[in-house]
């Protein structure tokens, strides 16, 4: 047996075969990318279809960290010296009632009149952004920002803001989450446009919705311990239904998966 001619004919038949294996990687590959493609397209001719509609998405977009943060204890000194009752609720949740009514500068149902009131009055007011304001109630809602991104309805992360019938301010309550810490290094994220895919394929967007807004904010991803908790990026999608009326949706800006955020924080070990 020549073993030379034989380990020859060996090389030649394993080199044909890598080529033949690479050339099928290369077809299935091409043909994976064009259903991608297509299914991507698809979901957007159905988008049209149903008369949901968005325009000026961000672009670029960054990677962003998980990070955590501690709930902040609270003692009298973070609340105003005069004209106030002062009550803390386990530790955490600080409540200020005033013994006269404060007058706001302005209407109190503008968002800057009560954002001037937060920014003198509140404990680093400034750590916190308007989320809305309801009229009915006669009260305002602030969320917490975290490393300058605003997280979106987390209990121990709020500042509300409550004012009588003559527009005066008559009480706040307020939870703050403190020692903010990036986890690790960012995340690539999904883009806002797989964000509405994402929505729309879980159907969670009704017949000729309207994309108002599209911004990147946190949310509580898991509960570390019991006064530690972590936050996953997050996509907040702002719609506007037929009807007129406001609908938020949340994605999971990593995972790229639908958030309800009023479902309490899974708990981890």
């Amino acid at each position: 047996m020549d073993w030379n001619k034989t380990k020859t004919i060996f090389i030649i038949v394993f080199s044909i075969l890598n080529v033949f294996l690479y050339s099928l990687y290369l077809n299935r590959y091409t043909e994976a990318k064009n259903v991608e493609v297509l299914s991507e397209s698809s979901v957007d001719e159905k988008l049209q279809a149903d008369k949901i509609t968005y325009s000026n998405l961000p672009e670029n977009v960054e990677g962003m960290p998980y990070i955590r943060g501690e709930t902040k204890i609270f003692t009298a000194k973070e609340a105003p010296k005069a004209n106030v009752q002062v009550n803390i609720q386990d530790g955490k949740k600080l409540q200020v009632s005033y013994e006269k009514a404060v007058s706001p500068v302005g209407d109190p149902e503008s968002a800057k009149a009560v954002t001037t009131f937060m920014e003198q009055n509140v404990y680093e007011g400034t750590a916190y952004e308007l989320w809305e304001i309801d009229k009915e109630l006669n009260k305002a809602v602030y969320f917490q920002k975290l490393a300058g991104e605003i997280l979106y309805f987390s209990d121990d992360g709020k500042v509300t803001v409550y004012w009588d019938n003559e527009g005066n301010i008559v009480r706040y309550e307020q939870t703050m989450f403190t020692n903010i810490i990036e986890n690790e290094e960012p995340k690539s994220l999904v883009t806002a446009v797989t964000a509405i895919h994402t929505l729309y394929q879980k159907n969670m967007l009704e017949y000729g919705t309207k994309i108002r807004n599209t911004e990147l904010g946190y949310s509580v991803h898991v509960q570390v311990s019991k006064d530690r908790q972590m936050f996953v990026p997050t996509w907040h999608v702002q719609g506007e239904l037929s009807d007129g009326s406001r609908q938020d949706y949340f994605v999971n800006a990593v995972k790229d998966g639908v958030i309800e955020l009023n479902k309490p924080p899974e708990e981890v070990e």
